[in-house]
């Protein structure tokens, strides 16, 4: 048999060999690291080396459920306490059928009709809302509270958006298809998945929409049957759908949520509680956090801050004046949130 050859990575055909193995690129062009195995070309020929592991080009971060990373991100997020409280009801009537019928049994003689109407819902949660408003880190913080309060262990899956491909015919549906797959493997008979698809308008756009192409349409139908199909596993499997551009989703990727929640940006309370939170231990004075509340909230045509914002841009930005000479001041804080603009609004219109 002749070894493995060389290719260059321009112009890949999108399928090879007798199983239509792929090759992944990279977005920058390159390929992506994964596992790879010897396949015979169609015809028996050379034997070449392809991309055969989906799960790593098709999921960009991986976590073990509960996760006491996850608990503690959920600690820090600012009101996610009473955002988890009013999710997890829905969550968990998604995630715990079994638990569903059990209840309906002892509280309505069954009710099947009622446990019929639940089971039947799709698992899909759409998050949106503004942009650095918490909503990734909300989903997996919520992945790992639901994980706990249905005493399970399970896994948290952060969908790429790698899976949109890069143009073959048929790429996109197949790289959405195999993420699926390996969330369904690794859900098996009683382990719990939570899958964040995140920029989730990368992949759920209106397919109506003029700038939508033939693949990329086919690449939807795709993820909607699979959001069918996840009904199937009877709650093992949880979406949650994060996107900055709630109007540019498509209406059959809408009607299937069984719960939208809206994400906007912190107000004059929320802010307050970040400061105080992100600034613990640090002197600063009597009423500087009051300041940088009115500093960073919304004025004239200007957006408040996002906490995002607040804690990546405002609060470094502060601290850069001050490391590694000196200590951190009220000046350097105050200082920072007045010279920094707010991270522009998204104005979503449809497409």
């Amino acid at each position: 048999m002749v070894g493995p050859r060389p290719i260059g990575a321009g112009g890949f055909l999108a399928w090879v060999g007798s199983h239509g193995l792929r090759w992944r690129l990279r977005r920058d062009g390159g390929f992506c690291r994964s596992s790879i195995r010897q396949s015979g070309v169609r015809a028996g020929k050379d034997a070449i080396h392809v991309v055969s592991d989906a799960s790593t080009t098709a999921f960009e971060a991986r976590h073990d459920l509960p996760s006491d990373r996850l608990l503690e991100q959920g600690r820090r997020l600012v009101g996610f306490d009473r955002r988890f409280e009013r999710l997890s009801g829905h969550m968990r009537l998604l995630s715990d059928l079994d638990g569903v019928s059990t209840w309906a049994k002892r509280n309505h003689g069954g009710a099947p009709d009622l446990v019929a109407a639940l089971g039947d819902r799709y698992p899909l949660l759409v998050f949106h809302g503004d942009v650095g408003t918490g909503k990734t880190a909300t989903a997996e913080a919520a992945a790992d509270g639901l994980a706990r309060m249905l005493d399970t262990e399970g896994f948290l899956l952060k969908l790429s958006t790698r899976v949109r491909g890069i143009g073959h015919v048929g790429e996109m549906s197949t790289l959405i298809g195999d993420a699926f797959s390996e969330a369904t493997k690794l859900a098996g008979r009683a382990r719990f998945v939570a899958m964040i698809v995140d920029e989730g308008d990368a992949l759920a756009f209106n397919r109506a929409a003029e700038r939508a192409h033939h693949e990329d349409r086919v690449g939807v139908n795709a993820l909607i049957q699979r959001i069918d199909e996840a009904r199937q596993l009877r709650g093992r499997l949880l979406i949650i759908l994060c996107t900055n551009r709630f109007a540019a989703l498509d209406p059959a990727v809408l009607r299937r949520a069984a719960l939208r929640e809206e994400f906007q940006r912190p107000d004059d309370h929320e802010r307050h509680v970040l400061f105080e939170q992100v600034l613990a231990g640090v002197e600063v004075g009597k009423g500087v956090v009051d300041e940088l509340v009115n500093i960073t909230g919304p004025r004239d045509e200007r957006p408040g801050f996002t906490f995002s914002d607040i804690q990546t841009r405002v609060v470094p930005e502060a601290v850069a004046r001050a490391y590694p000479e000196r200590a951190l001041t009220a000046e350097d804080l105050l200082v920072a949130a007045a010279e920094l603009e707010p991270t522009p609004e998204i104005r979503e219109h449809e497409e």
